[in-house]
């Protein structure tokens, strides 16, 4: 009987554990996410698990070697509930596999301005307001200039809110 379980890993260590989970023949399921990070000032797109130190394994009850995957290199152990090992019902691994094949192959939707493009404020207090783009400021945030009082001035927005104008 096939059934998916549930692996803790040690930290940042999920893909290391899926490798030495595959090399003794499982099958492994490491959902991942694309996140727009600020790194070194500059905003790039990294892979990071959707459930960061979990790692989905199916398994054959009857043949499964718990033992070793259990000492398996990046593993800590099941994921137990009352000492037994938990399973993951096949419908929820399904959708994740979905979903994780559904983004990969959907266009970058990554947006960024260059400075002094002309955009629009859609959402929030300023919403409908023309702007120019500054900069980015974090992961999320950036600068612009809006005209206010007969003046330029600096505000800081959530980028997702702006539009090309």
């Amino acid at each position: 009987m096939w059934a998916w379980y549930l692996l803790h890993c040690k930290a940042r260590q999920e893909a290391r554990a899926r490798m030495h989970v595959e090399n003794q023949g499982y099958t492994a399921c490491l959902p991942q996410i694309n996140r727009t990070k600020l790194v070194r000032g500059k905003r790039t797109v990294c892979e990071e698990p959707l459930f960061p130190n979990y790692l989905f394994v199916q398994l054959n009850v009857n043949t499964a070697n718990f033992n070793a995957l259990r000492s398996t290199r990046g593993v800590n152990g099941f994921v137990r509930f009352g000492g037994v090992p938990a399973t993951v019902p096949n419908e929820v691994v399904a959708q994740l596999l979905e979903l994780e094949d559904a983004q990969k192959n959907a266009p970058s939707v990554q947006q960024t301005y260059i400075t002094g493009a002309a955009v629009e404020i859609t959402e929030g207090p300023f919403a409908g307001l023309q702007a120019v783009y500054q900069m980015p400021k974090g992961e999320e945030r950036c600068l612009v200039l809006l005209d206010m009082l007969g003046k330029q001035q600096r505000i800081e927005i959530e980028e997702r809110v702006l539009r090309s104008s």
